[in-house]
């Protein structure tokens, strides 16, 4: 489900997965999560998913237009 970026909560907590492999990458703040999601450490942004606290699950398509908003560079 797409939240406008409007709406996003970057503070709140969430944790990347990485959808080939099954595993957890890291748990941190969505902010961070969409950083680490893009520097391709663990493999390219496609193969990776963000599941949030509050059950919002952003897909890869989502994460690379988390990664354009103006408002997560402050």
């Amino acid at each position: 489900m797409w939240t406008p970026i409007m709406e996003i909560d970057w503070n709140s907590v969430g944790t990347l997965k990485h959808t080939v492999g099954g595993y957890d990458i890291r748990t941190d703040t969505l902010k961070i999560l969409v950083t680490a999601a893009m520097q391709g450490h663990e493999g390219d942004a496609s193969q990776m998913r963000i599941e949030m606290e509050d059950g919002v699950v952003f897909l890869p398509d989502e994460i690379r237009r988390l990664a354009l908003a103006r408002s997560r560079i402050r």
